[in-house]
């Protein structure tokens, strides 16, 4: 492993397995107990690992635990909800974590928090999230992306009111989104981009008043969208593309009056999809409208013949 040092201190701030060869790598983890000043923990393409090491909750002082690509990891230590300090919790591309312990309220200053899977890669172990996901009052950024069997969101994700991006992409087995959603008023990103199972948006949803991106493209189960959408105030980018059952579009449309992006290719059953309509859009940059009824963008505006 690559041990780096504090310059002043000489105390180890920073251990990596990025430079191990599989070789090197045990597949039980060692005690890491002696490295209490230790602020970064970088365990990527650990792949031989199936828990961690408890003293890992003793690390107090840890900001950063990368656990990316670490194949057989499958359950993390109670002992997690420690680390009062840390900010960002790394487990991309480690596909059979099944669950995060409920102690994880005690990750009172973490910001970012990335489960999921990349292209060829998914969780199919993790099935839903603990309520304490809520006690995580710093939390920015949320990436549950390939999660394919995660059923639901908790109602207490609601609590989190500093969250700015939440990307669900892939998540097929997800019907709805919680109404406590509309609670997370700093939403700033939403992708729920292939989301397959998703039926409906909550009516609640224009409460997101700083919502500038909604991503829903082939959420083939949606059939219309919620009135509310429209008091999005924010929204610059719409994405609806082959959204197959998409009927039509809300009343008011022309109240998103900062709508840059519209992307509807593929919403082969939109009905009153008017030009009038999308004229009172001012904003409107790009209107994608491939094998939509609509066959001309209105003056001014631009429409895309791509997916």
């Amino acid at each position: 492993m690559t041990l780096i040092a504090d310059k002043d201190t000489g105390s180890i701030v920073r251990i990596s397995a990025r430079q191990c060869s599989d070789t090197d790598r045990p597949s039980i983890m060692p005690s890491l107990e002696k490295y209490s000043s230790l602020q970064v923990l970088d365990l990527h393409g650990y792949r031989h690992v199936k828990c961690l090491h408890d003293s890992v909750g003793n690390l107090t002082e840890l900001k950063r635990l990368i656990l990316t690509e670490c194949s057989l990891l499958s359950t993390l230590p109670l002992s997690l909800g420690n680390l009062h300090k840390l900010i960002e919790l790394d487990l991309f591309d480690s596909c059979q974590v099944a669950e995060l312990p409920e102690t994880i309220s005690g990750l009172k200053n973490l910001r970012k928090l990335r489960l999921g899977g990349s292209s060829g890669i998914a969780n199919k172990a993790l099935t839903s999230l603990p309520e304490s996901l809520g006690s995580l009052v710093s939390l920015q950024e949320l990436y549950l992306d390939k999660c394919k069997c995660l059923r639901a969101l908790p109602d207490s994700i609601g609590s989190l009111k500093a969250l700015t991006r939440l990307y669900l992409r892939e998540c097929k087995g997800l019907k709805k989104l919680p109404d406590s959603i509309s609670n997370c008023t700093n939403l700033v990103e939403l992708s729920l981009l292939k989301c397959t199972s998703l039926e409906a948006l909550p009516h609640s949803i224009g409460r997101l008043c700083f919502l500038e991106d909604l991503i829903m493209m082939k959420c083939l189960c949606i059939k219309e969208l919620p009135k509310s959408l429209t008091k999005c105030k924010a929204l610059s980018l719409l994405d609806l593309r082959c959204c197959k059952k998409l009927q039509r579009l809300p009343g008011d449309f022309c109240n998103l009056d900062r709508l840059r992006i519209l992307l509807l290719a593929g919403c082969s059953n939109l009905v009153d999809l008017s030009p009038s309509l999308l004229q009172d859009l001012p904003s409107l940059e790009l209107l994608d409208t491939k094998n939509c009824l609509l066959s001309k963008a209105s003056p001014g505006q631009r429409t895309e013949d791509r997916l």
